[in-house]
This record gives structure tokens, sequence and C-alpha cells, in this order.
């Protein structure tokens, strides 16, 4: 089959999803090489305005529409989560790209990642290769990681995370815990298992793939890190400039939590989640030893806030149980790996 045709099946058989927040420039530029790399064409396309109404937004959607962008607004900000759960029941395909808006294509990873979806039947999230691309000296062009894998923490590390692009483990298909967010596809048959569920809106935009990813193993999935030709990824530029760094960590903290006491089992809960919280109390000594009190506040934040979700959580972990189809025992033995002394340090250092 030659190389119009690969990419012409790859564009029949995919919708892609695009949760935006303002940034336009930085939007645009994703439609362009994404529309390039389609030759012309885009494939099914399912724009969320995350801004409620953002009308800089409106006017780029209008100027794509006839290229076959559909187009919908958010009744309130409710972050990647919140606006990919919102444009989900409009994409129409079998398989859906989730993609960040500051994500830029070159030469196409869509059918690399179909390929492996159709020789992989129990494959239900795949990821691409992504490059951080945010002009940081020495950062720069290196690896946004080839997957996460969970730790004995309940923390996740992604052993390739700003390695040189050439590395070999880049060019090595990989089962994983987690897909990165910014650039990862599913088959929508994942999320029907899951009980028509995506992600928790209330999650934002913070952890929500990873609770995602592990919901999915649990339900007999298997996530995969695929090589692809490289994906651009400027890092954090969205949420970098309008989310202060306290509230990121105080939804994350939050999500991980709740993630944790919904997903795991009872040896989960009972070998994860107080080892969870020593390393965050460890990290928030250290950081006040520093003088720096945010950890101290985003954790407690996060704490009160498991506490008022108790119901919640109590029912979401329900309904995850009674879909369960691995164990611990199974998941840890295959997606777990323990951190090196240097990025134990790190975590513990915290990066507040």
């Amino acid at each position: 089959m030659g190389k119009v045709d690969v990419i012409a099946q790859a564009r029949e058989r995919l919708s892609v999803l695009i949760a935006s927040y303002k940034n336009v420039s930085v939007l645009e530029t994703c439609l362009a090489s994404l529309v390039e790399t389609f030759q012309g064409t885009l494939p099914e396309v399912v724009l969320v305005d995350d801004a409620a109404g953002d009308p800089e937004t409106r006017a780029l959607a209008e100027r794509w529409a006839d290229k076959g962008v559909k187009f919908f607004v958010m009744p309130a900000n409710g972050g990647f989560a919140g606006a990919n759960n919102f444009g989900w029941p409009h994409c129409t395909k079998e398989i859906v790209a989730l993609i960040n808006t500051d994500i830029v294509f070159h030469e196409n990873p869509f059918p690399a990642l179909l390929d492996f979806f159709d020789a992989h039947p129990k494959a239900g999230i795949c990821q691409g290769t992504l490059l951080v691309k945010n002009g940081e000296p020495g950062v720069d062009g290196t690896l946004n990681g080839c997957g996460a894998f969970l730790t004995p923490l309940g923390t996740t590390v992604s052993p390739e995370w700003l390695k040189p692009a050439d590395v070999p483990a880049a060019r090595v298909a990989k089962r994983c815990f987690a897909a990165v967010g910014a650039f990862f596809l599913l088959r929508r048959s994942v999320v029907d298992s899951l009980g028509g569920r995506l992600f928790y809106s209330f999650f934002h935009s913070y952890y929500e793939e990873v609770d995602l990813c592990h919901r999915a193993a649990l339900a007999g999935w298997e996530i995969w890190y695929v090589p692809t030709p490289p994906v651009d990824h400027a890092h954090s530029s969205t949420f970098a400039r309008y989310v202060p760094r306290e509230t990121v960590l105080r939804r994350f903290y939050r999500n991980v939590r709740f993630s944790h006491r919904t997903c795991f089992g009872p040896r989960g809960r009972w070998m994860i989640i107080s080892v969870f919280e020593l390393c965050c109390w460890a990290q928030t000594v250290m950081q006040l030893l520093k003088g720096k009190g945010m950890a101290w506040r985003a954790h407690r934040w996060a704490r009160r806030e498991i506490r008022r979700l108790a119901p919640e959580i109590k029912s979401a972990r329900r309904q995850v149980q009674e879909l369960r189809k691995v164990s611990d025992a199974e998941l840890f033995k295959t997606v777990m790996r323990h951190y090196s002394l240097r990025e134990f340090v790190n975590l513990i250092r915290g990066n507040t």
C-alpha cells in the first residue's frame, strides 16, 4: 500500500479531539500541521472551546469550518478533563486521538499507531513519540517520556524523560502504566467498557490520563508506548500562562489521592497509599525547611478535598472494582518500576 493510501486510510478511521483554552496562535499552528500531515484533508476533528465563548477561538473555528472542523463551546471552563468529556460524544470513529493544542505534527504518526492497534487487539491506549519543544536550552528536542510506569510509592516515573531523542528505548514498543496526556490514541470500546466514563470532570487538567489508563488496565486493556515519527510538544505552554502553580499542585495531589482510593484494591491501598502519604509528608518538611510553604498548603487542601469527596470515592471505587479483570498483583508485575536513587531524591525534594 502506498503512502497516500495509508494516510487516506488513517484519515477515515480516526477522530481527533482537541480541547482549547485561548492561546489561539498555538492552536492554529497545531491544526495547520495536522492538515499538512494528512495531505490537505483533515480526518474528523472535534474542537472544544474550554474558555466558555472565547471570541478568538470562535473566529479561528469559523476559518477552519470549511476544512471540516466541528466546533463546540463549553458552558463553563472544565479543563482538559471536562472539555474532552464534552467533546467525546461528538467523535464518531472507533479510534480517537486526544491531543493538546501545543502539539505540532511533522511526518504523520497515525498510521503506525493504527497498525499497532490492528496487530494488538488488547491494546486499548497507545502513545506515540513526543519531543519537548519549548525553546529551553538543554531540553529542546529531548523526549517527553515514552510512557509512564507505576512505582511502589504510588507515583509514576518515565525513565526516558528528557533523554536524547535517539536513545534505543525510544525505538522499541513497550507496555506501560500510562500514556502522556498531550498525545495519545484510544479505542472507543475502552470507554464503553468503563461504563462510558472518559475522565472525572472535576479532575480538570491533572492526572486524568493516568487515572483513565489505570482504570483501563484493570478492565483488561493494555497501554503501550509505540515508536512513531516524532511529534513536538511545547510542554505546559497553556497552563503555565493561565494557572497559578499552587492551583496546579492542589488539584494534582487531590486527583492522585482520588485515583488511588478508587482504583487500587485492598492490597494496593494497603501497600501504596500509606507510602505515598509518607513521601508527601517528607516533601512538605523538605520544602518548609527551605522556607517554602506551597507544598504544605497544597497537600492540606488536597486532604480536605478527599474528606469532602468521601461519598464520591465510595461510589467510584465500587464502579471500578465491579469492572476489574486484573488484580493489583498482576498489574504491579507488569507495569511497576522502582525509582533510581537520583529520581527518588528529586521526588522527595519536590518541585515547588
